[in-house]
């Protein structure tokens, strides 16, 4: 649950490409305060893939800072302050005016006054902080669950964050819609696109086709409806892919060969403190539901050379059902090529035909799903 919990903006902070700007005939100005830091280096940089490249500096006087850029169009770029960690984002567009109060312990949590699309981004960025906030509290309130609270209180908890998750999404949608001909809507795409907790990837290539050229072309837009189309190639819905790797005796056997009236496609490894925390959930549910029709095929991502760390591992945890590995660390090809896994534990779960009904369900949830599949057949 913790994993989730992190929404981090570095996917949406990569790349633009920037233009070289000038202060003569200026059309933006930035000005900010930060009490106490007279003589602070102040500078404004973007980036070429991760390599920064300087547009302009100042230095802080008397706690404040002015800077005036010339833009021909509206270009994402960072406000990077020596002494304060990480940078801000702005967006710079002709004719604007961004106002900075910035905070002296992060810089993200800068106040920031605007209009246009850079208000539009910090509008995003301030919804966003609402939803991980509420996400936050509830995780704290599943721990206490933990330790006090009855099992359906920890599944109602985890039901209520889970929620959070698709009204977020849903509100990022209807934003990028909203703002399909302009960089932000770009950048809350490629966000979006990247996020861990599973949007609907058919949806965002629908929003894709939606964009204006200009946004079409832009690099990071670009590298994110690849992503979109990788995933949304193993979403629910979608035939899962077949494949075959050995078994802890060398045999071969295939997603095709373990198939049962529902399956579920486990990624883990030895070496995953979530993955074998969760293991101990997914044997009892296994135990009650495999007469009736449950199988599972677990995809070990062990490492080269550790064999006999991923077969303990399956014997320490009771696994007793299929288990295949190419023994390829995060260069497995059915995690990497095929379902395009990118954190573990990471499930599917498939219906009679082959269909991926869900992904990454945990405990009571997974189990309310192999039920309701189960059920369907009967």
């Amino acid at each position: 649950m913790k994993k989730l919990i992190l929404l981090s903006l570095s996917l949406i902070l990569l790349a633009s490409c920037g233009q070289k700007n000038t202060k003569k005939d200026a059309n933006v100005e930035i000005s900010g305060t930060a009490m106490g830091m007279d003589k602070a280096q102040v500078k404004l940089i973007t980036y070429e893939g991760m390599k920064p490249i300087p547009i302009d500096s100042t230095t802080m006087k008397e706690g404040h800072f002015k800077l005036a850029e010339k833009v021909d169009k509206p270009q994402l770029v960072f406000l990077h302050v020596d002494g304060i960690p990480s940078d801000l984002p702005l967006i710079l567009e002709p004719n604007s005016h961004i106002k900075v109060d910035l905070d002296r312990e992060h810089i993200r949590r800068s106040a920031v006054i605007s209009q246009g699309l850079n208000k539009k981004f910090y509008d995003y960025l301030d919804q966003l902080k609402i939803f991980r906030d509420k996400q936050e509290k509830l995780a704290k309130l599943y721990q206490a669950a933990q330790q006090k609270g009855t099992k359906a209180e920890q599944t109602n908890i985890i039901n209520r964050y889970y929620s959070i998750d698709d009204e977020k999404h849903a509100y990022e949608y209807k934003f990028i819609e909203d703002n399909k001909d302009n960089i932000v809507g770009g950048l809350v795409f490629e966000a979006t696109a990247y996020d861990r907790a599973e949007p609907n990837y058919n949806k965002l290539a629908k929003l894709y086709d939606k964009f204006s050229e200009e946004i079409k072309k832009m690099p990071n837009v670009q590298n994110a409806y690849q992503n979109v189309k990788d995933k949304a190639a193993v979403s629910v819905g979608s035939k899962a892919p077949d494949f075959s790797a050995p078994t802890p005796d060398g045999k071969q056997i295939s997603l095709k060969d373990a198939m049962g009236k529902v399956t579920i496609v486990d990624f883990w490894a030895s070496w995953c403190r979530p993955c074998r925390a969760e293991n101990p959930y997914v044997k009892e549910i296994y135990k009650k539901y495999h007469d009736k029709g449950l199988n599972i095929i677990g995809v070990s991502l062990d490492k080269p050379g550790h064999k006999e760390d991923w077969v303990k591992a399956i014997k320490d945890d009771g696994l007793t059902w299929y288990q295949v590995s190419n023994l390829k660390y995060w260069q497995d090809p059915i995690a990497r090529k095929l379902y395009h896994v990118e954190s573990i534990p990471a499930t599917f779960i498939l219906d009679k035909n082959g269909v991926i009904r869900a992904k990454n369900l945990r405990r009571d949830r997974l189990e309310a799903k192999v039920k309701e599949l189960l059920e369907e057949q009967k």
